[in-house]
């Protein structure tokens, strides 16, 4: 047997089957009625989202949710990143899922798709892993590297919208592990890609071995100099002040974003013999990835 508050003074009951109480305080509170018995203490003073009626306004809830997902994918697709981008990113993700298993948590497909994408995020983060045919993505780095060029040069971008001379080489590497992943089934390197997408790096940072991902091969007066016998596709130029990046294609040919209007400002394909690039003459870092070792 459900009880009345003592400090109930007046009562009404509306047509929503709630009632409506005051109490001595003046705060007015609602009684909403229980599906078993009796009725549930709540407060006007609550969030809306913990309101009974806030989820009964199905058309409404569902407008917020498709505008949640709108707002979802063009952050996602923005060119330029930065560290609250990529956090705003997860938490926007996370509340599109928590939303949309509350809205539809009544249909079967939903609830199978919701509970189905928890197993799958479970299963890349804590599955098994082995290591990774360095050859295989070497080939799949470069394709991906070479997909890029002529998209256009943004300071800080990093996808086919807009792009920097980082954003490129960081980029590749993050498409090529994705792709290299799913087709063999490693999920090491599934989480690498993750892992690489959410640890942003300048190309100073590149230069200076990006947390153990990249490994100095030599150094050089430029890359006209350059001992390209050293060199294997995939392999990474870091100007010495870390101004700079681009990554080697193999036979003797660059790939870099570049800034300059004498290119206009996209990716291009660059090579020592001939080119006109004044990153051809510069004091250079060679890199290798680790994974491509």
């Amino acid at each position: 047997m459900c009880l009345l508050p003592s400090s109930l003074r007046t009562a009404s009951i509306d047509k929503t089957r709630h009632i409506v109480l005051l109490n001595y305080s003046g705060r007015s509170e609602t009684l909403s009625q229980n599906s078993r018995c009796g009725y549930m203490l709540t407060s006007e003073r609550s969030l809306p989202i913990l309101r009974p009626d806030f989820w009964r306004n199905f058309s409404a809830r569902r407008r917020d949710w498709l505008g949640l997902c709108a707002l979802l994918i063009v952050i996602f697709a923005f060119p330029i990143r930065t560290n609250i981008g990529r956090e705003l990113t997860v938490a926007l993700a996370l509340i599109v899922w928590v939303g949309g298993l509350a809205l539809f948590w009544r249909i079967k497909a939903a609830r199978v798709a919701g509970i189905a994408l928890v197993i799958f995020v479970l299963a890349v983060g804590l599955g098994p892993g082995r290591r990774s045919d360095a050859r295989g993505l070497r080939g799949e780095y470069v394709r991906s590297l070479r997909s890029y060029m002529g998209t256009k040069y943004v300071w800080g971008g990093e996808n086919r919208l807009g792009i920097d001379c980082s954003g490129l080489v960081r980029a590749g590497m993050i498409d090529a592990s994705l792709r290299r992943g799913v087709t063999t089934g490693n999920l090491a390197l599934v989480r690498r890609s993750v892992g690489l997408w959410w640890t942003d790096a300048s190309a100073a940072r590149l230069g200076e071995g990006y947390g153990g991902r990249t490994a100095l091969v030599c150094e050089t007066e430029s890359l006209r100099e350059l001992d390209y016998s050293r060199l294997r596709p995939g392999d990474i130029a870091v100007t010495s002040g870390g101004a700079h990046t681009m990554a080697y294609l193999g036979s003797r040919q660059w790939i870099e974003a570049d800034p300059s209007a004498l290119v206009g400002d996209k990716v291009i394909q660059i090579s020592p013999d001939g080119g006109r690039s004044a990153w051809l003459d510069v004091p250079m870092r060679i890199l290798r990835w680790t994974d491509l070792e």
